[in-house]
């Protein structure tokens, strides 16, 4: 497990960088972790650290324990499961997640902040362009470094 966690804290890391420096490069500010915090808390500071906990828990801890029961192989490529793993991610917060996210989050709903929407396009398109390049960064690294359930085994000789 330690493994399965170490590859999911990896991932998340990497798929965080991704995120902030997604300005940089040219894309918009993807800035999940205030997104989460401020679910909870109304001043933005408090929020972020909060939301960025969330965001760590969630990638370090669920998602990868979700991916080894639902996808990790026995054999055969870490990184590919962990790719289509990412897509499923991606999907799955794009299509369910985020559009929710107009009817229940307090800044939305206040006006504060714009409702995501379907595949978060109210964002601008290059916004679900830059969530699915992550999710797909943060599976194919989960896949990678946490390997198949066939090689964390140990082999006992007689």
């Amino acid at each position: 497990m330690k493994k399965l966690f170490f590859a999911g804290f990896v991932a998340t890391a990497a798929m965080t960088a991704l995120m902030y420096a997604a300005p940089m490069m040219g894309m918009p500010k993807m800035d999940i972790a205030t997104m989460l915090g401020t679910m909870f808390l109304a001043s933005p500071g408090p929020a972020f650290w909060l939301g960025m906990i969330i965001h760590l828990m969630m990638g370090t801890v669920l998602f990868p324990a979700v991916y080894r029961i639902a996808l990790q192989p026995g054999t055969g490529s870490g990184t590919g499961k962990g790719v289509l793993f990412g897509l499923l991610l991606w999907a799955a917060a794009n299509l369910m997640v985020m559009p929710m996210m107009g009817a229940i989050h307090p800044m939305v709903k206040s006006g504060m902040m714009r409702a995501p929407g379907f595949l978060m396009l109210n964002l601008g398109v290059m916004v679900p362009v830059g969530s699915l390049i992550g999710h797909l960064l943060y599976g194919a690294l989960l896949g990678k470094f946490a390997g198949t359930k066939a090689s964390s085994l140990q082999v006992r000789g007689a």
